[in-house]
């Protein structure tokens, strides 16, 4: 095993992006750090954490989800997991709908091949993480970066596909100030829905993709319409219909990151006013809000080993 000192970086990812629920996801550069390197013999791990957000990520090995992830990963590739010296910087909101708990199910995968030198194919990489999050929207992005597209499969792998983002649309991301838990908003989504509204999901997502891939931006707001998922979360996020329904110039459409409560823009200019107008609609609710205007991730995860003469934590 390298016992040499890494590190892990693993981009936030927004999936969705109105009407492609489960289907799609985008990495983003807001950004999960793990330093991390081998104890020595008979230690137990230890964990700091630091970042802008660090609050939430628990130091407990048997709570915090990167830890469960390696070991979990490492006993079914059929290795041995040291103890573990880890730095864990953090700038993703947790419960934002910024896919911070894929970028950690991310994180804890690659720390199994961060110590062996391993690399896993994607189909197992993906059999690893999806033992911990059923879905491959945020996943996808989070290890490989950019635009994906997914499909599942009654038997293997989900089939992926990387697409082509447009360089000349921007995103803009408004964060409340409360989180949601995304168990629970996908536990109030109905069972099923009528054909009327299968078959206007399945034209509202090729209409999506067809505007972005042959620059028709301004089919975007009809395309980012949605009625699976956002008209039974908007009552938990208040603002979000004034959002959905916001006009602005330089401003294509908006949506619901993920499940919540962050809500995402699309936009070619004015970027400052139109995050300045989403959170007007917030505060209106009594909730204040972080803007980020990160660009689009088209690396995703990495792993870098550290030169010897640099810290596992920084000043």
């Amino acid at each position: 095993m390298a016992e040499r000192k890494f590190e892990i970086r693993v981009p936030a990812s927004t999936a969705n992006l109105g009407p492609g629920f489960d289907t799609m996801g985008l990495a983003v550069g807001i950004y999960l750090e793990v330093r991390g390197q081998i104890q020595p013999d008979a230690s137990p791990w230890n964990i700091s954490v630091a970042g802008s957000r660090p609050d939430g990520i628990p130091l407990d090995p048997a709570e915090n989800l990167i830890c469960r992830v390696a070991r979990h990963t490492a006993a079914r590739a059929y290795v041995n997991l040291p103890p573990l010296d880890l730095h864990i910087i953090n700038d993703i909101p947790l419960g934002s709908g910024l896919g911070s708990s894929a970028a950690a199910i991310i994180a804890g995968v690659s720390l199994v091949e961060a110590v062996t030198g391993m690399e896993f194919a994607q189909s197992e990489l993906l059999r690893h993480a999806m033992a911990f999050e059923d879905y491959t929207d945020n996943l996808a992005p989070a290890r490989y970066g950019g635009w994906i597209t997914s499909c599942g499969r009654a038997n293997g792998a989900p089939i992926l596909f990387h697409r082509a983002f447009p360089t000349d649309i921007r995103l803009i991301f408004v964060t409340p100030d409360f989180a949601l838990p995304t168990e629970r908003m996908r536990e109030i989504l109905p069972a099923s829905i009528p054909r009327a509204e299968a078959i206007f999901q399945m034209q509202h997502v090729m209409m999506f993709v067809g505007a972005l891939e042959h620059q028709r931006y301004e089919l975007l707001r009809e395309a980012m319409r949605d009625h699976l998922h956002q008209p039974f979360r908007a009552p938990f996020v208040p603002g979000l219909m004034e959002i959905l329904d916001l006009e602005h110039d330089g401003l294509w459409a908006t949506a619901l990151s993920g499940a919540g409560p962050s809500a995402l823009a699309l936009a070619s200019r004015n970027l400052e006013a139109i995050a300045v107008a989403m959170q007007e609609r917030f505060a209106a609710h009594g909730h204040r809000s972080v803007v980020y205007l990160p660009d689009i991730d088209v690396v995703g995860r990495t792993i870098r080993y550290l030169r010897p003469s640099e810290e596992l934590r920084p000043a």
